[in-house]
């Protein structure tokens, strides 16, 4: 089962995401929660990453409507996502709004933001198959291969270091494995330290030095 978390701050928005998801996830595949923006743009990224949901849909403008919030929301949807994806590269994230042209001028990636008609079928692109809960599963399963692909990956060209049958190219393909492991899962470090040091350095530095060795013999040689 997929948890999705679902941000907003006016009630019939909320109450209309849940009959949505009640209606189309007939399969189950989805667990809902429900929360509302917080009072600063860090303790709501804290908040996500506590509930550690398998995507995130928010709204675009909340700080419109404060019927159940009774503070300032200094940041919008595409903000919060925004700043999610800096943690979590490539995360599933959508922003539903009734204002899609102010969210797609602002927005790094158009593709993330969604109309709430989209909920009843009435889409601006009608020639659409795939419901918006299919797209957001289709988006989770195309994130989770992607990071299984990348440990199965770094887990085999570990191996290969320890056997000591990795290339320059071997190694910066474990750095930039990790990297995005790091960055996808908010991994501290998805490998140990030492594995991010390229171990040919040491067979260059060797090499560097028996050079000079050498040209230190031929200077002396030749005087």
């Amino acid at each position: 089962m997929y948890k999705i978390l679902f941000i907003d701050e006016q009630e019939d928005d909320i109450d209309d995401f849940k009959d949505y998801i009640q209606k189309t996830n007939t399969k189950q595949t989805f667990e809902l929660v429900i929360e509302l923006p917080l009072d600063s743009l860090d303790s709501m990224l804290d908040r996500i990453l506590d509930i550690n949901p398998d995507a995130v849909i928010v709204d675009f403008m909340l700080n419109e409507y404060k019927e159940l919030v009774q503070y300032n929301v200094p940041y919008n949807g595409v903000d919060l996502i925004e700043a999610l994806l800096s943690i979590r590269q490539d995360f599933p994230c959508f922003v539903m709004t009734s204002f899609d042209d102010d969210a797609i001028k602002i927005i790094d990636d158009v593709n993330k933001v969604y109309i709430k008609d989209i909920l009843h079928g009435k889409e601006k692109e009608t020639n659409a198959k795939a419901n918006f809960l299919e797209r957001i599963e289709s988006q989770i399963g195309h994130y989770k291969t992607r990071i299984g692909n990348a440990e199965q990956r770094l887990e085999e060209l570990i191996e290969m270091r320890k056997a000591g049958k990795v290339t320059m190219e071997d190694e910066k393909e474990i750095i930039d494995l990790d990297d995005f492991l790091e960055k996808s899962l908010d991994k501290k470090s998805s490998i140990p330290e030492e594995y991010k040091t390229l171990s040919n350095t040491k067979k260059l530095e060797e090499i560097l030095t028996k050079v000079d060795e050498l040209l230190e013999k031929v200077n002396k040689d030749g005087k």
